[in-house]
């Protein structure tokens, strides 16, 4: 599910700044420091709690224990967020990145928590799981895996970043996005077509999400089921939401 890897991205300077923890691979904290060249590597800025982008923040703190860590809490969670050792990120805020300033953007939809970075200077936004080249992004349904995660807020959240319009994306996997406008509204344009062919298959009396699935991916990989029905749920939830379909 994480292709060839997480990515995390340095910003050196006065208060360098790892976007991203990784999973605590010793050999990848060890890159980070040689990169640092002695110096400590002051905070990480973490863009969802999913754990191939949170686990490694215990690993971090023991290599520098200073590290200030820092990820978006819903309102409820802050106290235990502070008890652990967090700083909570709030939505619209000014967090400082090796030289320069991020803003904070809440980004709900791949997860509840979920926030990207946005560089107003340079136009780069740092954008964990909105985004990533090559394919698309996993959206499970409200009452799915990830509680809180909804397509209705990851399209929100897509438009919201398109309307940036920024000039590169750094994603948390795959490579750089050199025409992220154009991609965001690809994405917008594929979650379309997946829309009206579950509203095509309900209209031919189609219900059942296992046969929704066979319907719209005919001849998938059988490995690649169990996501496929997360797709469906998932556009299921937000049909119902709409009042397109019955509850």
């Amino acid at each position: 599910m994480t292709g060839a890897g997480n990515n995390t991205w340095l910003l050196d300077g006065a208060e360098p700044t790892l976007i991203d923890a990784g999973v605590g691979v010793p050999a990848h904290v060890d890159a980070v420091a040689r990169a640092l060249g002695g110096r400590a590597l002051a905070r990480v800025l973490v863009t969802h709690g999913h754990a191939d982008h949170a686990a490694g923040v215990p690993v971090l703190r023991a290599r520098w224990p200073a590290l200030d860590a820092r990820k978006f809490f819903a309102r409820a969670e802050r106290a235990a967020a502070d008890a652990a050792g967090w700083h909570a990120l709030a939505d619209g805020e000014r967090v400082r990145a090796g030289d320069r300033d991020l803003v904070v953007l809440h980004t709900p939809g791949h997860a509840a928590d979920h926030v990207c970075f946005w560089d107003p200077a340079a136009r780069d936004l740092y954008a964990g799981d909105m985004l990533v080249r090559g394919g698309t992004v996993m959206v499970p349904a409200r009452g799915g895996v990830d509680q809180g995660s909804s397509l209705r807020a990851y399209l929100t959240s897509l438009r919201r970043l398109a309307a940036l319009a920024p000039a590169r994306v750094l994603p948390g996997h795959g490579p750089v996005i050199d025409a992220p406008v154009a991609l965001i509204d690809d994405y917008l344009k594929h979650r379309e077509m997946r829309e009206q062919q579950v509203l095509a298959a309900i209209a031919d009396g189609i219900v059942d999400p296992d046969a929704l699935v066979a319907r719209i991916y005919p001849g998938l990989d059988a490995g690649l089921l169990p996501a496929a029905r997360v797709t469906v749920e998932a556009h299921l939830e937000k049909l119902r939401e709409d009042g397109r379909v019955p509850r």
